[in-house]
């Protein structure tokens, strides 16, 4: 475990790490192969396939059942543990609905702070919970941008809601642990916000139908790490080369290598483990 978190903060401090580190984000273990049926444990399978990968990392979400039994056995299999909360935005959008909140982001912010606070409040208590059950890293998911950039005013992120992120990525680092932020979209415009408020990294999407490169040009020139660089769509037909362009721009360091988070289907996870298991053994 400590070769496997070495090389992880390593590659989330820009470090080149050979191999390059690879790891899955939010996967749902039906998904993965092997047997199925209702006696099959989540926690089980996720640290198999894991091992089985040679994987340094796996996402937990924190909201599952099986999610302390999931850090368990990936920590048993040598692999880091990434402790997934809720945001503090995205519950706010998707308590009162998008088009309302949105519309207070510009006339009326104030009017959300209290559910804000209530978000930062819920998942600071889940962070604890995943700090209690010995996670070795935190991911906060806030989906704030989509394809054309953030999805409010970058003005109402930096005052109502990147504060309350650094507030959970603060909880975070008193344990002696690194906090990523997940963000879907293109966040090229808030990566110096999202390391201002004490994230080491963010996954999502890097760039979607852009590439992963522009995307990791900006946050190497800001100093954040980018987690993906495998996009769901290119996981189709001949997979073993999804990887290949993330796996030659990870070798310049700041880049780990996984899923974007939006695997649906059996098909698609099996293609990425073809694609993981050609830059593992390359």
């Amino acid at each position: 475990m400590d070769s496997a978190r070495a090389r992880f903060d390593s590659a989330l401090a820009g470090v080149p790490v050979t191999p390059v580190v690879t790891g899955l984000s939010f996967v749902d273990p039906a998904l993965l192969p092997g047997p199925g049926g209702p006696a099959r444990r989540p926690a089980a399978a996720l640290a198999h396939a894991c091992a089985e990968l040679y994987l340094d990392f796996a996402f937990v979400p924190s909201w599952e059942p099986w999610a302390l039994d999931a850090v368990a056995g990936l920590r048993t299999a040598g692999v880091v543990a990434l402790w997934a909360v809720p945001g503090v935005f995205t519950p706010v959008l998707e308590g009162e609905g998008a088009g309302a909140v949105l519309r207070a982001t510009e006339r009326d912010p104030g009017r959300l702070a209290e559910a804000l606070d209530s978000a930062t409040r819920l998942s600071a208590s889940a962070i604890d919970a995943g700090i209690a059950a010995g996670a070795d890293a935190i991911v906060v998911a806030d989906d704030l941008a989509g394809a054309d950039g953030p999805i409010a005013s970058p003005s109402f992120l930096d005052a109502e809601v990147f504060p309350r992120l650094a507030l959970l990525a603060e909880v975070a680092r008193a344990a002696d642990l690194r906090a990523l932020l997940h963000c879907d979209g293109d966040a090229r415009r808030i990566l110096a916000l999202v390391r201002d408020s004490g994230f080491s990294g963010v996954h999502g999407d890097c760039g979607g139908a852009q590439g992963v490169e522009p995307s990791l040009e900006v946050a190497r020139a800001v100093g954040i790490a980018l987690v993906g660089g495998v996009p769901t769509s290119t996981l189709t037909g001949p997979a073993s080369g999804a990887a290949a362009p993330a796996a030659t721009l990870a070798d310049g360091g700041g880049l780990l290598i996984a899923d974007d988070g939006g695997l649906t289907s059996p098909e698609q996870v099996a293609a990425l483990f073809i694609a993981l298991r050609a830059v593992n053994h390359s």
